[in-house]
C-alpha cells in the first residue's frame, strides 16, 4: 500500500464515525430504570439534525408497555406515538401511548428522536423515558442540551 493511499484509508476511518455520531446519539451502556425514577446524563446534540436512542437492561422484567415524553422549555408536554410523531399529553399515565419498542433479550431498544430539526426549539428539553410491567412501572429522565454546531 503506498504511503498516500493509507492514509486516505485512515481518514476514512475517522471521518466515517464523525458523520454518523454527529447524527446519532446513544448513551453507549444499556441504562438501568428504576420505579422512583432514575436521572440519566444529559445528551448534547446539533440541534438541525437530531436522532438519539436508548437501550434499557430490563434485567427479568417483562415490559408490556414503553413510552417516552418531553417536556420543552416552551412549556409543553408531548409523548411519541408508536409511529414517531409527538403528540400532546395530559400528563395522566393512563392516556400514555405504547411505543411497542424492540425487546431483544434482556435489552429494549427505545427510539426517541429520528433526524428531526429541532432549530426552532428551546432547549433544554427534559425527556422521560419508561417502560410498564404487570405490577409496577420504571422510568428514567435526561436533558437534551443544543451541542455547538
Amino acid at each position: 500500500m503506498s504511503r498516500g493511499r493509507g492514509w486516505r484509508y485512515i481518514s476514512l476511518f475517522c471521518i466515517i464515525p464523525a458523520i454518523l455520531f454527529s447524527t446519532k446519539t446513544l448513551l453507549a451502556e444499556p441504562v438501568n430504570l428504576t420505579e422512583l425514577g432514575v436521572i440519566l446524563p444529559s445528551i448534547a446534540v446539533n440541534a438541525e439534525n437530531v436522532s438519539v436512542d436508548l437501550t434499557v437492561n430490563v434485567e427479568n422484567d417483562e415490559p408490556s408497555t414503553t413510552f417516552v415524553t418531553a417536556h420543552t422549555a416552551s412549556g409543553s408536554v408531548l409523548q411519541r406515538n408508536n409511529l414517531g410523531y409527538w403528540m400532546p399529553w395530559s400528563g395522566k399515565l393512563d392516556e400514555l401511548i405504547n411505543n411497542f419498542s424492540t425487546r431483544t433479550g434482556n435489552e429494549l431498544f427505545i427510539k426517541i428522536l429520528k433526524e428531526e430539526n429541532m432549530s426552532n426549539e428551546m432547549f433544554p428539553i427534559r425527556i422521560t423515558v419508561g417502560y410498564e410491567t404487570s405490577s409496577r412501572l420504571k422510568f428514567g429522565v435526561f436533558e437534551l442540551i443544543k451541542g455547538q454546531n
